[in-house]
């Protein structure tokens, strides 16, 4: 429950934040609006040896604009912040930085807690990406998901479950994660990771150790 980004388009009055960007906001209301930076990774996605970008988008398909600041999840009601994703529509998704790619479509999402490039594990010549998402729930279990773009469309090809206790900081703003704690690390080289979903959730004492990861190629 971290990540967040908005634009309200209704009934709203405009302030002007710190860096002179404009928060819409409900007329009235005690909404406190924050801004977070798109998450973004680079690598060989589509096996053509060059570099790729991939950025993450949280779109309003009530205003038809990306959304840019949202109500603060540390400031406000939780229920507030789920009702106005809500209201906007708003859809998660990441694009690649080239013409006639395919889009991830993540759905309804506050954003991500992380995005990585773990590189080309099923050695088919593309790098794959793990991802958690930061739905709008009250849910500390999740799952990471792991995609790779098989015949030009993104593909899930492994999820595992997780807590998201491993997003957990204490610095003014949210770090950027380049693994998950004790779910998904590297380790000598090598990715490891450990399923949550095999563990005891009411001891949360874990039933099996950290294993390499092993991606299967595309069907």
């Amino acid at each position: 429950m971290m990540l967040s980004l908005g634009l309200l388009s209704c009934n709203r009055q405009t302030e002007m934040t710190a860096d002179n960007s404009t928060v819409p906001k409900i007329a009235g209301s005690k909404i406190k609006f924050h801004k977070l930076e798109n998450l973004s990774v680079i690598g060989n996605f589509d096996g053509d040896g060059k570099q790729d970008t991939i950025i993450q988008h949280n779109f309003s398909r009530k205003t038809k604009t990306e959304i840019e600041n949202s109500p603060d999840p540390f400031q406000n009601d939780w229920d507030t912040v789920v009702k106005w994703f809500n209201e906007q529509d708003a859809d998660l998704f990441l694009t690649l930085n080239k013409n006639n790619q395919d889009t991830l479509n993540l759905g309804l999402a506050q954003g991500l807690y992380c995005l990585l490039n773990i590189g080309d594990n099923n050695a088919d010549g593309k790098d794959e990406i793990a991802l958690v998402i930061d739905y709008l729930d009250i849910s500390e279990v999740n799952s990471c998901k792991i995609y790779s773009l098989c015949g030009k469309k993104w593909t899930l090809l492994k999820q595992f479950g997780i807590h998201e206790s491993s997003f957990e900081f204490t610095t003014p703003k949210a770090p950027i994660f380049n693994n998950i704690k004790d779910f998904l690390e590297k380790t000598n080289g090598k990715w490891v990771y450990k399923d949550y979903s095999l563990e005891s959730y009411e001891t949360q004492e874990a039933v099996k150790k950290m294993m390499e990861l092993k991606i299967e190629k595309c069907k």
